[in-house]
């Protein structure tokens, strides 16, 4: 291994050893860091002017409690098995058989890189037409912005933990301040004033869990640089229980009480220009490094034989390309299908490690292994049926197609696994589910 691919190394097809591991709170940075996002600015504002300032905090601290819970399970088993989702998946789904399955995984991630990089360079466009008066040049700041997220993302989790070190605080800085002078003055009325109601509360939850499921789904990602089971809890307590609200309740204040529905037209009229500019290319580069690092690690997986590095360069120029493209146009509905698939995925691989692998993993039994567990994949289409069910027709167990989903798909394959037992290879338990 040359001195390059040293400095790149991140263990994309191997358990990270203990001498790298960070803690809770490291990893609960970058995590934030990911979620403060134009997407989530979105979010926040729609939310909180459907149902009222009130009904909004309950969404979101009810919402966050549900992704800590997720989260803490998807996390330990990274924090067990030190390994990515898409090393993970390959246990449960078979070797050749989670190549699909990681094929899905990052063509969401570069997908979604895409439409995060086309936001990216509208938002910035405006506000340098607002702040310095020069308009146009969106497809030269997608491909600025593109650029500059990749070359960050190939040097894996360390510089997604310096980027996240730097950034978050500041970042949180400027949108609790932009929060508190938007109130300043204002009627408590306003604030709490009737909504909409377009949207009930149990939909308000559901769109606040449902909005971050997809990082869930990954988090072994990040999680497998985590110390053991304590840290996991303590990075997904301040992640999702505490950061998340709090990202969300910083977008929905200011609209509320100034009547504006766009972040950064509401920051421009408080006078934050450059702190905006500051905040929209930070909160996208932290967010966005997170998709096509996922997606690097994913093609990683799937092609064994190339570094992790080169298919991170190729995801992010996909993901670029897609952006100057339109990907805003033509491909967002695709890609809101293509997510209905990721949450069984982790009901499937959460399942498999808790009560089939009895949380001990090998890379010496894959080559043991079929290469493709057709229990898997039953469960997965079952869950991704639910999950349409609950996306497209109005059909819900939890009000939460994702979670729907998830929960579907993993009680499925552990019922096929007790109903066709086969012995886990090293499982000297003797359990009927150890298969």
């Amino acid at each position: 291994m040359n001195k390059f691919d040293e400095l790149v190394e991140d263990y994309s097809k191997k358990p990270v050893p203990d001498t790298r591991t960070v803690s809770g709170i490291r990893v609960a940075l970058v995590i934030i860091g990911i979620s403060i996002a134009l997407p989530a600015f979105v979010a926040g504002i729609q939310i909180g002017s459907a149902v009222g300032l009130t009904h909004a905090i309950i969404a979101f601290f009810a919402g966050g409690l549900i992704l800590t819970i997720l989260g803490v399970l998807t996390s330990v088993v990274g924090a067990r098995a030190r390994l990515t989702t898409y090393m993970l998946v390959q246990f449960s789904f078979g070797p050749q058989g989670a190549r699909l399955v990681n094929f899905i995984l990052a063509a969401t991630m570069f997908g979604w890189f895409g439409v995060n990089a086309s936001l990216f360079g509208k938002a910035t466009a405006t506000t340098m037409e607002a702040i310095y008066g020069y308009g146009g040049l969106e497809d030269l700041y997608v491909a600025i912005g593109g650029a500059l997220m990749v070359v960050t993302t190939i040097f894996g989790f360390r510089a997604l933990d310096k980027l996240s070190l730097f950034a978050v605080p500041v970042l949180l800085a400027i949108l609790v301040g932009i929060m508190a002078l938007s109130v300043t003055g204002t009627d408590p009325a306003t604030l709490f004033a009737t909504a909409r109601g377009d949207m009930t509360l149990g939909l308000a939850i559901s769109a606040t869990a449902g909005g971050m499921m997809a990082g869930v789904v990954t988090m072994p990602d990040l999680a497998r640089y985590l110390a053991g089971k304590a840290q996991a809890v303590i990075a997904m307590v301040l992640a999702f229980a505490l950061g998340g609200p709090t990202i969300l309740l910083t977008a929905a204040v200011p609209s509320l009480a100034t009547g504006q529905s766009d972040l950064l037209l509401i920051l421009l009229s408080l006078g934050f220009g450059v702190p905006a500019l500051f905040l929209l290319i930070f909160a996208t580069w932290t967010s966005n490094a997170a998709n096509v690092y996922s997606s690097g690690l994913s093609l990683a997986a799937t092609f064994p034989g190339v570094h992790r590095w080169k298919l991170t360069v190729a995801a992010g120029a996909a993901g670029t390309l897609l952006a100057i493209a339109g990907i805003m146009d033509h491909f967002v509905p695709f890609l809101v299908g293509l997510g209905v698939t990721i949450p069984p995925v982790a009901g499937i691989y959460v399942a498999h490690f808790y009560f089939v692998a009895h949380q001990r993993y090998d890379l010496a039994i894959l080559s043991t292994l079929p290469p493709v567990r057709w229990r898997a994949f039953v469960g997965w289409a079952a869950g991704v049926a639910v999950g349409c069910l609950g996306a497209y027709g109005g059909v819900t167990l939890t009000t939460i197609p994702a979670l729907d989903s998830l929960l579907v798909s993993g009680a499925l394959y552990l019922f096929l696994q007790g109903l066709f037992p086969h012995r886990w290879p090293g499982d000297k338990r003797g359990d009927p589910l150890s298969s």
